[in-house]
């Protein structure tokens, strides 16, 4: 299983909390300009972080599409289970066409009775899970997110190119005893959640909803 989520950043950031002489105040610089907004969208395993990528701007439905197709599923096993929230971007119908666009066969209804869906439906796929809505509790790589945000905050980068240094050294201190622990806490989340009290209650993202199938050619 794998959990995938996207975060943003900017040239002012910096930590949150800092120690100071009794009776004294602790103080920073920031800059009063944000700078250009980066997304960071990465995976997460349970050996760690998969495919990190970072880019200008904001998360669209396109973007999530080439990042699964080109990123994400080349490092992926046939028959994973990538788990994905209830964002628009990510189960928009640009994100169908860029995976479609690969190769890929996006299986929505299981009992589709297209050929090619049908055939697809034969050979090992990656699934995709959607969460219920407004649950981060449920989503590993939300707490990956913090610690990776919470040393970039310490580094206080000030241009893009120190930015995405300071991204790539804060990726590098995410270890694998840390994705087993954020596991643990999903799973201990998910049992936690109160049960609905029957199907029909059930949010629309608290099942699979995509099953994405290499396609023949």
């Amino acid at each position: 299983m794998f959990y995938v989520d996207e975060f943003g950043f900017r040239l002012n950031m910096t930590r949150d909390y800092a120690r100071a002489p009794q009776g004294e105040r602790a103080n920073a610089a920031v800059p009063f300009r944000p700078g250009p907004a980066i997304t960071l969208v990465m995976a997460l395993g349970l050996s760690g972080i998969v495919a990190p990528c970072a880019f200008p701007g904001a998360m669209n439905g396109h973007i999530f599409g080439l990042y699964m197709a080109e990123q994400l599923i080349p490092h992926l096993p046939p028959n994973a289970i990538v788990v994905v929230d209830n964002l628009s971007a990510h189960d928009s119908e640009d994100a169908h066409d860029a995976l479609v666009a690969h190769g890929h066969v996006v299986v929505d209804d299981q009992e589709d009775d297209d050929e090619e869906v049908a055939d697809a439906l034969e050979k090992p796929g990656i699934q995709v899970w959607f969460l219920p809505p407004y649950s981060p509790e449920l989503s590993a790589v939300e707490e990956c997110g913090s610690k990776v945000k919470a040393l970039v905050r310490g580094a206080e980068p000030r241009s893009v190119s120190d930015l995405i240094d300071a991204l790539g050294d804060a990726i590098g201190m995410v270890t694998p005893q840390d994705a087993r622990g954020w596991f643990n806490d999903a799973r201990h989340a998910r049992v936690q959640r109160p049960r609905p009290q029957a199907a029909a209650d059930r949010g629309a993202g608290s099942s699979p909803a995509t099953g994405l199938k290499q396609g023949s050619g």
